[in-house]
């Protein structure tokens, strides 16, 4: 049996061996065969990610502040290095536009350390299970331009092709069009084509927008599931977010390509 399918990698990284402990015990009450390897600063996450060739790292559990990395910057490092790992953030910040920030560079997971321990075993709980997860205040319409449909819009069925369900599955991964084009086998243009009919089908402009509405509902339907796009918007969306274990150790950036210029979402401000 391979142990890989049965026992996911965790790479906890923090710079205090206390947080890293305390994350590890957390998510073994949640994952009693999970594995784990550790690193206190980016050089020594870059190093683990490199060297685990023969056991691949599936989840990397990222603070963004490290010694010789601060914010984002220190994510968009991870990535690059980690171009199909899920990511999620732990982080003593809780601001909404660096929550943000984070989704548009990747993350599928954002846990703030101040959280209520309820909330933090909950937000564990949805990266063990390779479910989105964000803090509440940001599945506010207040804090994400998302459009209104009309009427007509509200009421249609979002119904989308077997190749668009799998697109949309490795977009709430977080991949580039690239890293869905290679995983899949088919052109970056084809992907591109795709992620156009997914953003029409659920009334959105952007990724930011498709996670963040899609981190809604926990529980999510079956990826067959026929609803209303109003459906979608206000509960959940048609696709599993329990990923199945073979996309475990897959995950990639919600953000434009590695060669084109990556452009934050707006501040508070500048929607204003």
């Amino acid at each position: 049996m391979d142990v890989s399918q049965e026992a996911p990698h965790y790479l906890l990284v923090d710079d205090h061996s206390l947080i890293r402990e305390g994350m590890m015990q957390a998510i073994r009450s949640l994952a009693p065969g999970a594995r784990f390897s550790q690193a206190n600063s980016l050089q020594a996450t870059l190093a683990a990610l490199a060297a685990a060739s023969d056991d691949p790292i599936d989840v990397v559990l990222l603070d963004l502040g490290l010694p010789d990395s601060r914010g984002t910057a220190t994510l968009q490092a991870v990535r690059q290095a980690a171009p199909t790992q899920r990511i999620g953030i732990i982080t003593g910040q809780s601001d909404v536009q660096v929550a943000l920030e984070c989704i548009h560079h990747g993350a599928s997971c954002f846990i703030p350390k101040l959280a209520e321990i309820e909330g933090f075993m909950s937000a564990l709980k949805a990266l063990v299970e390779g479910r989105l997860h964000f803090p509440s205040e940001l599945l506010s319409p207040s804090e994400v331009d998302f459009p209104t449909p009309d009427e007509d819009t509200a009421q249609r069925v979002i119904r989308l092709t077997p190749r668009q369900k799998d697109v949309l599955q490795w977009i709430l991964k977080g991949c580039t069009n690239h890293a869905i084009a290679t995983a899949l086998g088919i052109s970056a243009e084809t992907v591109k084509l795709h992620v156009s009919a997914i953003f029409r089908a659920y009334g959105v402009h952007s990724r930011t927008q498709l996670v963040l509405l899609c981190s809604r509902s926990p529980q999510a339907d079956a990826p067959n599931t026929a609803m209303t796009a109003s459906t979608a918007t206000a509960h959940v969306s048609p696709l599993a977010y329990a990923l199945p274990p073979t996309m475990m150790a897959s995950e990639g950036r919600v953000c434009a390509e590695p060669t084109e210029p990556a452009s934050p979402p707006p501040s508070r401000e500048q929607r204003a």
